[in-house]
């Protein structure tokens, strides 16, 4: 059976045939992706947890189960990867634009597209997704159409 995820988590996820990064399971189901990658196995993890963030998304809940994925070891959150990051949602491709922050409860705001700007999107991502944002965030890889409206928001 597959281990529950806990805040706190840190994933080790072979992102590529050589490479492999971490990440840190989050409140609010977010996930922090650190700027590190690597291809040795002693990877020291208290160094990698200091490094800042590439991105913070949500993952589809199928994404750690997957082989790619294994898991590391429980850390404590540092003070800075417990602050709660707002997202963005514009339903349907509409012109309505929303801010969404979940704390105790999910509250959804509505606010004018200019707000969004630099906002991931509310939505979880796929494996194959999360594997392009690293090739484009590490390697400078380019982003498949579908993908690039989905990453941060920018006019």
């Amino acid at each position: 059976m597959a281990r529950r995820k806990k805040v706190g988590d840190i994933y080790r996820f072979n992102f590529d045939e050589k490479f492999h990064c971490y990440c840190q399971i989050l409140e609010a189901n977010d996930v922090a992706f650190f700027k590190y990658y690597s291809d040795a196995e002693d990877d020291n993890i208290n160094e990698v947890i200091e490094k800042d963030e590439v991105f913070r998304i949500w993952l589809d809940r199928d994404c750690l189960k997957s082989d790619k994925w294994k898991f590391i070891c429980n850390k404590e959150l540092s003070e800075e990867r417990k602050t709660i990051f707002y997202k963005y949602n514009n339903p349907a491709g509409g012109t309505d634009f929303f801010i969404f922050k979940n704390v105790e409860n999910t509250v959804f705001t509505k606010v004018g597209r200019e707000q969004c700007f630099g906002l991931e999107l509310a939505a979880a991502w796929m494996e194959s997704g999360v594997i392009d944002r690293l090739n484009y965030s590490f390697f400078g890889k380019p982003l498949p159409e579908h993908i690039k409206n989905d990453i941060p928001f920018y006019e």
